[in-house]
C-alpha cells in the first residue's frame, strides 16, 4: 500500500536516476584516459593541489591550473550530475590536459630561460631611477582600499616587483621612477629586485 503518491514517485525516479548513473559512470571508466580524465576534473591522484606546511591548500596543479575554465567546469558538472561523459567528451578533456602539460611545459622553459639571464639591480637601501616595462599588474583590494602589485622588467630583461598603494601604469606601459631597491629575492630561480616608494 502506498501511502504517499507524490514521495513514491520522487523515490522511484531518483532511484532510476542513481542507477543511471552507475551504469554511465561504469561506461565511462572503460574508455581510454578514463580513470586520468576523473583525476583531472576532481584534482586528485597526479593532478592532487599542493597544500601547506599547515595542512591548508595552497593552489591547484599546474596543468589544472592552466585548463580551468568554463568547459572544464561544465565537465566535472556533467561527471556530478550524469555519473560520467561521453566519448566525446572524454576525448576533449584528454585534449584539454594535453594542452595545459603543454603551457606548464612551456611556462617552465620560459622560467628557466628567466632564471639563467636574471640579474638583480643595484643595491638594497640604493635609490634610483629604474625604466621599466610593466608585464602586469594585480590589484589587491584590502580593508584600507586597493594596493597593487606589479610585475615589471628592464630592457636588459630583469625582474622588478613593486607592491604598494601607487598605481605606476597600465599593461604593457614603459614608466621611468625613482625608487628605493627594498630587497634582492628569488622566485621559481629568477632574480627579482624589490622596490619600494616609486615616485
Amino acid at each position: 500500500m502506498i501511502h504517499n503518491e507524490a514521495r513514491y514517485e520522487a523515490a522511484k525516479a531518483r532511484n532510476i536516476r542513481l542507477n543511471a548513473n552507475k551504469t554511465r559512470r561504469a561506461n565511462w571508466m572503460a574508455l581510454d584516459g578514463a580513470t586520468r580524465v576523473d583525476d583531472f576534473l576532481f584534482e586528485q591522484g597526479e593532478f592532487e593541489p599542493s597544500y601547506r606546511d599547515d595542512g591548508q591548500r595552497a593552489g591547484s596543479h599546474p596543468v589544472v591550473k592552466a585548463s580551468y575554465g568554463e568547459f572544464f567546469s561544465a565537465l566535472r558538472d556533467n561527471v556530478n550530475e550524469w555519473g560520467g561523459l561521453t566519448e566525446k567528451q572524454n576525448d576533449a578533456a584528454l585534449a584539454m590536459i594535453a594542452r595545459g602539460e603543454g603551457r606548464v611545459a612551456g611556462y617552465a622553459a620560459k622560467r628557466a630561460e628567466e632564471a639563467a639571464t636574471s640579474n638583480w639591480i643595484g643595491a638594497v637601501g640604493e635609490r634610483r631611477n629604474f625604466t621599466v616595462t610593466i608585464r602586469n599588474v594585480i590589484v589587491i583590494d584590502g580593508i584600507y582600499g586597493a594596493s597593487y602589485l606589479h610585475i615589471m622588467h628592464d630592457a636588459d630583461g630583469n625582474s622588478v616587483i613593486y607592491k604598494g598603494t601607487n598605481a605606476l601604469g597600465e599593461t604593457g606601459a614603459t614608466v621611468t621612477v625613482k625608487a628605493t631597491i627594498k630587497e634582492h629575492s628569488e622566485r621559481d630561480g629568477v632574480k627579482q629586485t624589490k622596490i619600494s616608494r616609486p615616485k
